[in-house]
């Protein structure tokens, strides 16, 4: 992996979260090569401050503040919940925040190659298609995964030994809090984040607004469903 990276100019991808965190950290400790910049994406509106805030100070703390690249996720001007009035609550079969926010974001960067957190145990689905090297068509890019086959204490415990404290969001929101309202977010990140004032009044409204057309599909109606059940336990 070293050897592919190194003499390489490449984008390291960050979120914020534990695995984005410690494939950067394996980069920086791993990797000879100085040419290289950190897309951190904002889903301006759906981002909690708390997860920039970290990003920005873990950056300086990593010496790597005039490496970032601080993207603030927009469609024509419109963040999230202005894009979900528009476009409705992305599901698989239309991802818009991926396809409008994301990938056009990733796309920016000038570089064929690119490093993500990414990991075959974070799903069924990538544990059949992550490796080390992987090409993703959506991007047009190669992409890097060095702790592809790290499970979840492995990242914790790489973290840790390297004195790199975790993002805050964990305790407070169950997640990173980078992506705050997702459709298929677990129940933990479902009521730790409706437990949070700020997201209670921005999310559960937006939910409301959309009930009618979400409910006239089978995956809408889980969607909704799902999160007013774990809205109620936290009521």
């Amino acid at each position: 992996m070293t050897l592919k990276l190194d003499g390489k100019k490449f984008t390291v991808l960050w979120s914020g979260g534990k695995d984005s965190t410690a494939s950067l950290l394996w980069v920086l400790n791993n990797v000879r090569n100085a040419d290289f910049n950190v897309l951190y994406i904002e889903i301006t509106g759906n981002t909690d401050q708390r997860c920039n805030d970290y990003v920005l100070k873990t950056a300086e703390s990593f010496g790597i503040e005039d490496r970032l690249i601080f993207h603030r996720a927009l469609y024509k001007g419109l963040d999230f919940y202005q894009l979900m009035e528009r476009w409705g609550v992305p599901v698989i079969k239309y991802r818009w925040c991926l396809y409008k926010l994301k990938i056009p974001a990733f796309q920016s960067v000038p570089t064929k190659f690119i490093v993500s957190g990414t990991r075959k145990s974070d799903s069924k689905v990538r544990e059949k298609i992550v490796r080390e090297i992987s090409y993703s068509r959506f991007i047009g890019k190669w992409s890097f995964n060095p702790i592809w086959d790290w499970n979840r204490e492995q990242v914790l415990d790489y973290l840790k030994d390297h004195g790199v404290k975790l993002n805050p969001c964990y305790d407070v929101l169950g997640h990173s809090g980078n992506c705050c309202y997702c459709p298929y977010a677990d129940k933990e990140h479902i009521i730790k984040t409706l437990k949070d004032p700020f997201w209670r009044n921005r999310i559960l409204p937006a939910l409301e607004r959309k009930k009618d057309t979400l409910l006239k599909g089978k995956i809408g109606t889980q969607i909704y469903n799902r999160w007013i059940k774990y809205a109620q336990q936290t009521e």
